[in-house]
């Protein structure tokens, strides 16, 4: 009895000493999946494996092994050994994957690859991150697709609408042929870094995939990835994932140095890498939008309303075709776009979603995605099995929202609305008041957070009793100190459910 009674004493000591704090949180919104994780590089990796450890296993042995290279080990080993010689990626994003390989480990997901006869490893997830890069070296199975459309519009063209007012919007369309496993994984992460020099982003994404295919960034920076048609390449040294290379375009701040959170930092951080395969990125920011178009033979060139040949308007289109690295040629999506826009220029937020996903939609559309900084609007649709995404109604989130820190296990994320939530003034100097009504006397608590996830000062707490409320901030934290300049955003929890905002200050 006395010996059982150590084992079991020592069992314990040693899941204690293993055990780590999982900084990151699920959330299902409509049947779509959000994941949220929070802290260092390393914190992150580890709970986006913690949590996500069967889906990631699912993405890098059953879609990108199984289905892209067809369960062939020999080209994927290969594949493998090039990106080892090759390929250059930095410490941090060494440090995330080796944590989300730990991370899934701890949550006893089984690692085991029976093809590889072999345990998954960070080289394997950097390698399902580099799922096109690898398309200009022809090892994949000949009926796998890579595409994406996406259309943005601003000034004059979206001067007429009233939502908008000039301010830009962005509509995307990403087109991968279809899988039952990336069918299965749609996958919305919220990245909220602790790094002084990084801001926080979110991806439309698929479990494991930690780069930047479709990305938006607190400070409304939206970045979408679509192939090129020439994957021409002669310099092969120090190669780097495109996904991770937007990824650093969003997440750092102010990636070029130049003052400025804007487009031209994803450019910047394009035009600093070498990357394997073509690549054509639309980035949208508060202001307008550009087109980065490069390949490894040509490098980097910025497409702009100036270069439009059959596009009217302020409006810009991407395919995946290049219309200034090479000589532009014939793409019928990209006519279905012009001949749309010849008909009438202006646009508006619903004659957006229409026109992309009428000229751009094909039955391999995974994700139609839309964006509008200024408001922060982001409508998500998700590919079903028969269904292509743009046929399907898609789920309103608003960024702000999103990035609200902290656990929500078990809570629904509903609209302030529902509670009539009430910001006036807003944006406010010095104080602001936040009234709402709750659906019948209950518990509540009110948190303001900083644009980091910070928690700044909590204005209620759980004495609340008579349903209608009205609340003033003074614009102080906890400690009295008053607040600077920004976006700030509040957490209403009532039992079983919360609802998030934004509050601007102006100093």
């Amino acid at each position: 009895m006395r010996i059982t009674f150590t084992i079991c004493l020592l069992i314990l000591c040693v899941i204690t000493l293993c055990a780590r704090e999982v900084n990151g949180d699920t959330l299902t919104v409509e049947g779509k999946k959000i994941l949220k994780v929070w802290g260092t590089h390393d914190e992150r990796g580890y709970a986006h494996g913690y949590l996500m450890g069967q889906q990631i296993r699912e993405v890098a042995l059953e879609y990108f092994l199984g289905g892209v290279f067809g369960n062939n080990p020999y080209y994927y080993e290969e594949t493998r050994n090039y990106f080892l010689v090759h390929f250059l990626v930095e410490e941090k994003y060494q440090t995330e994957v080796s944590s989300m390989i730990t991370g899934m480990v701890d949550a006893g997901v089984d690692i085991y690859s029976e093809v590889l006869e072999r345990d998954l490893d960070g080289t394997d997830l950097f390698m399902a991150n580099s799922v096109v890069d690898f398309v200009a070296l022809n090892m994949y199975v000949d009926t796998y697709q890579f595409g994406c459309s996406s259309m943005s519009s601003w000034g004059q063209s979206t001067a007429n609408d009233p939502e908008l007012q000039g301010e830009p919007l962005i509509t995307r369309n990403m087109d991968w042929t279809p899988n039952p496993v990336v069918l299965d994984n749609h996958l919305l992460m919220v990245q909220i870094p602790a790094e002084e020099n990084e801001l926080a982003w979110v991806a439309f994404t698929f479990s494991g995939l930690i780069g930047a295919l479709s990305g938006i960034n607190e400070a409304g920076i939206s970045a979408f990835m679509n192939m090129g048609n020439i994957n021409s390449y002669d310099d092969e040294n120090q190669l780097h994932p495109v996904f991770l290379t937007i990824r650093n375009g969003l997440e750092q701040c102010d990636y070029n140095n130049d003052g400025n959170n804007d487009t031209s930092d994803i450019h910047a951080a394009v035009e600093d890498k070498l990357h394997l395969s073509a690549s054509i990125i639309h980035a949208v920011d508060n202001d307008d939008a550009l087109i980065i178009e490069c390949n490894n033979t040509s490098g980097t060139v910025v497409r702009t309303v100036d270069h439009n040949q059959i596009i009217c308007g302020t409006n810009l289109v991407a395919t995946n075709h290049f219309r200034l690295l090479y000589p532009p040629v014939y793409c019928d999506r990209y006519q279905h776009f012009a001949d749309s826009l010849s008909a009438d220029s202006c646009m508006t937020i619903d004659r957006s979603w229409q026109v992309t996903t009428g000229a751009g939609g094909v039955s391999h559309n995974l994700h139609t995605i839309q964006f509008v900084p200024g408001s922060g609007l982001i409508k998500w649709s998700t590919a079903k099995p028969g269904h292509p995404a743009y046929t399907l109604p898609p789920t309103l989130f608003y960024l702000q929202d999103l990035l609200v820190p902290g656990s929500t296990t078990g809570d629904h994320l509903i609209s302030g609305q529902e509670l009539d939530i009430v910001v006036c003034p807003n944006p406010f100097g010095y104080s602001t008041s936040i009234s709402f009504t709750l659906p019948s006397p209950q518990s509540v608590i009110l948190s303001l957070y900083n644009i980091k996830g910070q928690l700044i000062r909590e204005l209620a707490g759980n004495d609340i009793h008579d349903s209608r409320q009205c609340l003033s901030w003074d614009g102080r934290d906890a400690a009295g100190n008053r607040t600077g300049s920004g976006i700030y955003l509040y957490r209403l929890e009532i039992p079983g459910r919360l609802a998030t905002g934004r509050i601007i200050k102006i100093n």
